[in-house]
């Protein structure tokens, strides 16, 4: 199955190198086969998942009258009740499995996104959302978790960009997949959708993954506090909040952006993922030595200064700058912020460490869905939309002044 994701990525001569690397890694040898089959399963949801939400909103307005604005709460409704309760789900994970959460979450999923095709009401609209979110707060803590589960802790940052590129080979293929379907057959497509996503919950079931009771028996509530009582736990998910309000623009913004530019908006995904599928390895690899504040500050610094060319003039080849930007962060935060909670937990706490560190991503995502459109529809009407990317820069100068701040506190510990 790995093999299927480095195939793709071999199309250029820098590719062929790059698969070479992987090729020669033999990650089934080094993190064993049970990594391996779950670095895979992060290119098939990703994939399952990506074929079928981009086209959400087109079906609901488009098909069912209704507004944009009800297709952005219905999108931030399934946002929150995915990362809003990870913590629920890793801690689930963590007492009865992380195998059993991930089939559960997963059928889950598959019944959510199958249903918002066949539903047509506010209320049945809504509530598929919901259960769709709430798969995926069951099965992602756990996958992650039981990604690194008994990994040696120098590994972690590597395991977690594979299932990056992985992922994000998902996010490439997925909507070309989605785009073979017109609205109207937007119901077909869900189901789809929902049935490779019970097929991949039924197939990990039936694999052979074991996991060591728990030694150490952990409430939700000591869970809780234990993350609560970790203060530089606390400020780094606070760091990342930031990180996901950006990144949301680009399923926001950027599309109406690019496609007032260029005509089109499909290329802006898929420059983002290859730069990330031909990339991460390189970036981890280059960036390991950093520290975990270092590799977010200049995460950081590296968006501000990719957002002055558009607030200087709105220019294809500007934008294009500004997405290297995002890709670049990608890459370097994302894995690096997944290897430092990892490290703050316990064996026994390892799902609920990283459900409860997804709620930056439920709020900088439902910041960003709520008010990141909202603010450049604002300066477009008025033809200053050069205070938009003024005020993306002063959000990322903000985190990195925050991240210094914070960042004697982590190396005392």
């Amino acid at each position: 199955m790995i093999c299927f994701y480095c195939r793709f990525i071999s199309s250029s001569e820098r590719s062929d190198r790059y698969l070479f690397h992987l090729t020669n890694l033999k990650i089934w040898n080094k993190y064993g086969w049970r990594a391996t089959i779950l670095i895979a399963t992060e290119f098939f949801l990703t994939f399952s998942f990506f074929m079928f939400v981009p086209f959400i909103s087109l079906y609901v307005t488009g098909h069912l009258g209704y507004s944009l604005t009800f297709a952005g709460i219905l999108l931030a409704l399934r946002l929150l009740g995915q990362q809003g309760f990870m913590m629920f789900g890793g801690y689930f994970g963590d007492v009865f499995g992380y195998k059993k959460m991930m089939f559960i979450g997963f059928l889950c999923r598959g019944i959510g996104f199958a249903g918002l095709g066949f539903a047509s009401s506010v209320s049945s609209l809504l509530i598929m959302a919901v259960i769709g979110g709430l798969g995926g707060a069951l099965f992602s803590p756990a996958l992650k978790s039981l990604l690194v589960y008994n990994q040696p802790k120098p590994l972690h940052r590597e395991l977690f960009s594979f299932i990056n590129v992985t992922g994000n080979a998902g996010i490439i293929l997925g909507p070309l997949f989605g785009l073979l379907f017109s609205v109207d057959q937007f119901p077909i497509l869900s189901v789809i959708s929902g049935l490779l996503f019970i097929f991949i919950g039924c197939t990990l079931l039936f694999i052979p993954i074991k996991q060591t009771k728990r030694t150490e028996p952990i409430s939700f509530s000591e869970g809780i506090r234990r993350i609560v009582q970790n203060r530089t736990l606390l400020n780094m998910i606070v760091l990342m909040i930031p990180f996901h309000f950006i990144h949301q623009q680009l399923f926001l913004t950027y599309p109406i952006i690019a496609t007032r530019l260029t005509g089109s908006s499909g290329w802006l995904f898929t420059l983002v993922t290859i730069l990330v599928v031909c990339g991460q390895l390189f970036v981890t690899s280059y960036t390991k030595a950093l520290s975990t504040h270092t590799a977010l500050i200049l995460g950081y610094l590296v968006l501000t200064l990719t957002f002055i060319p558009l607030f200087i003039y709105e220019h294809p080849i500007s934008l294009i700058v500004s997405l290297i930007g995002i890709a670049f962060s990608l890459m370097l935060m994302q894995p690096t912020f997944h290897s430092y909670i990892v490290s703050q937990a316990t064996s026994a706490t390892l799902g609920i460490f990283l459900g409860f560190s997804n709620l930056s991503m439920a709020i900088g995502g439902a910041l960003g869905n709520v008010f990141g459109g909202s603010t450049y529809d604002y300066f477009q009407t008025n033809n200053q939309t050069y205070y938009y990317w003024m005020i993306l820069a002063l959000v990322c100068i903000s985190a990195c002044l925050f991240g210094r701040r914070i960042s004697g506190k982590m190396e005392q510990r």
